[in-house]
C-alpha cells in the first residue's frame, strides 16, 4: 500500500483537482438532470390534461354520431313508409278508375252522367287516370 502512497504523492494536487471537478461536474449534471426531468414532468401533466379535454370532447362527438346515425336510421324508416303509403293509394286510386270504367260500361246512367258536361276538377281528376 506504500508504494501507491508514494505514486500519488507527486500527483496530489491534481487528483484532488480532478475530484473536485467530478464532483462538481456530477452535482451540475445531476442538477440538469432533475430540472429537464422536472419540464418533462410538466409536459406530461400538460398533455394529459389535454388528452383528457379530447377524450370528453370525442365522447360527446360519438354522442352526436349516434343521435344522427338514428335519425338518418328512422329518417329512412319513414320514407319507406312513405312510399308504401304513396304505392297503396296509387293503387286505389287505378283500382277506383278500373271500377269506374267498368261502371261507366255496365251502368247506363252512370255513362249518360259522364258523357254530360261535368265540372273541371272532377273532369281533371277523372281524365288522369
Amino acid at each position: 500500500m506504500k508504494w501507491i502512497s508514494n505514486l500519488i504523492t507527486p500527483f496530489k494536487s491534481e487528483l484532488l483537482a480532478m475530484i473536485g471537478v467530478l464532483a462538481i461536474c456530477g452535482i451540475g449534471a445531476a442538477v440538469a438532470a432533475y430540472l429537464h426531468i422536472q419540464r418533462q414532468n410538466d409536459e406530461i401533466e400538460t398533455l394529459d390534461t389535454r388528452v383528457g379535454d379530447l377524450v370528453t370532447a370525442n365522447k360527446g362527438w360519438s354522442a352526436r354520431v349516434a343521435e344522427q346515425d338514428r335519425l338518418r336510421a328512422l329518417e329512412q324508416k319513414n320514407v319507406l313508409l312513405l312510399q308504401d303509403k304513396l304505392a297503396l293509394i296509387q293503387q286505389q286510386n287505378t283500382d277506383a278508375a278500373a271500377q269506374l270504367k267498368q261502371l261507366e260500361a255496365a251502368n247506363a246512367e252512370v255513362k249518360e252522367y259522364l258523357s254530360r258536361p261535368i265540372p273541371a276538377d272532377l273532369r281533371r281528376l277523372l281524365q288522369k287516370q
